[in-house]
């Protein structure tokens, strides 16, 4: 299976090009002739040995892209789950199999407009959901906002679902998404709650006292928080224990150590070799005597470490602008240096109409760059050739820029 991606006109395409038949051929009736809302509309076209499906991505991006230079909070979480839910509900009106939804990131979009999640049917594919679903949750819980506190709890709790013996995805949904849920969530952000305002000492003696007259069975959300915060207690100790041999040992404030921080940080200064101290040395020379150190008590170095990476010449580079509308020009720092209107997500801010929220990507490797289109609305050009979605070209000095109409030089 091979992916490449197109443009016709005002339309952009995801190519899936496969040698793989098609399980069942009633499904490319369905697909090509009904819109599904969490689908991506599919085109087939045929060879003699290999097919062809292009699927419309128009006005859409990978959650990939998407989540650049940002984090998925709670919000978004709930939604994802409640669009993977309706998906599942969708496919059997359309006698469409489930091991055919590909929950690969490369393979999941958002819509632009509306913010929503739609999906890719592959004819040929044939993959356990659940275990998809697995993989799909491992790799958006690096993506998860670690200060949103109810994203984490609520992204845990699923992944703890999934890993479980004949996990099902239905079930899994029905139990985080449903109506009950509601209200077992709201009592156990209560208990979350008190468990903090105990832990900040906010809790009267009065309310300990009456507690331990009136004791109170432990509910069912009760243990379940507290399994999940011993969970999260062991997995913070974990990564803390993991991280504690890469972090710098705390310095000695007592009075010998501050003792040795003096006596080494003086600055020392080394006898030439074969010279040797006279009685005619000034008194300041024969007290810095104890601190000089001769050839003799000097280690030899074998291969002396010379800094090489400080006479090369940092290399950064820079988009000049052309234009009218008084941009500013971008200077591009780091590995991926992302392009577009959205303040908040992107690292060069280009505000001007036609171009995108996230509009383009600059890749940094070693003394190189490339750029890359980001499935924006109105393009990227490189030297008046319009960029292809994922497809990155290397810039070289002088060339001409566009994102959509705004154009800058490349120095």
């Amino acid at each position: 299976m091979e992916v490449s991606y197109r443009k016709n006109l005002n339309k952009s395409y995801m190519c899936v090009e496969t040698k793989r038949q098609v399980l069942e051929a009633y499904e490319l009736q369905m697909l090509e002739h009904c819109r599904i809302a969490e689908l991506l509309h599919m085109q087939v076209m045929s060879s003699d040995q290999n097919s062809r499906y292009l699927y419309d991505i128009s006005g859409k991006q990978q959650i990939s892209d998407y989540l650049s230079g940002q984090k998925m909070g709670c919000a978004m979480l709930k939604k994802w789950l409640f669009s993977i839910q309706k998906v599942c509900a969708a496919l059997p009106e359309y006698l469409l199999r489930e091991s055919g939804i590909c929950l690969e990131w490369e393979f999941i979009y958002i819509n632009l407009e509306d913010g929503s999640f739609q999906y890719t049917y592959l004819p040929f594919y044939e993959k356990n959901l659940p275990e998809a679903f697995r993989g799909c949750m491992e790799q958006l819980l690096r993506k998860i906002d670690h200060q949103d506190h109810e994203a984490v709890e609520l992204g845990y709790q699923i992944y703890q679902l999934c890993i479980q013996d004949h996990a099902s995805i239905r079930k899994i949904l029905e139990t985080v998404l449903s109506g009950q849920n509601s209200v077992k969530e709201k009592e156990f952000m209560q208990s979350w709650n008190q468990e903090a305002q105990e832990h900040r000492g906010g809790k009267s003696e009065k309310n300990d006292r009456q507690e331990s007259n009136n004791p109170q069975p432990e509910s069912e959300d009760r243990k379940f928080f507290m399994d999940w915060k011993e969970t999260l207690r062991s997995f913070s100790e974990h990564i803390e224990k993991y991280f504690s041999g890469f972090l710098k040992p705390h310095k000695d404030f007592s009075k010998e150590g501050r003792k040795k921080e003096r006596l080494f940080s003086q600055k020392r200064e080394f006898c030439p070799k074969g010279k040797k101290w006279t009685q005619k040395e000034s008194a300041k020379e024969q007290r810095n005597l104890a601190y000089q150190v001769s050839d003799a008590e000097e280690p030899a170095v074998a291969h002396p470490t010379e800094l090489l990476a400080v006479q090369e010449s940092i290399l950064i580079g820079k988009l000049e602008y052309q234009g009218v509308h008084k941009c500013e020009d971008i200077f591009i720092e780091g590995e991926s240096f992302l392009l577009g209107k959205n303040e908040s997500q992107v690292d060069g801010v280009i505000l001007a109409d036609g171009v995108s929220r996230l509009h383009a990507r600059i890749i940094r490797q070693e003394q190189r760059y490339f750029i890359e289109d980001l499935n924006s609305t109105n393009g990227t050009f490189l030297n008046d050739t319009e960029l292809e979605y994922h497809q990155p070209q290397e810039l070289s000095k002088n060339d001409r820029v566009r994102f959509g109409v705004e154009e800058y030089v490349f120095i």
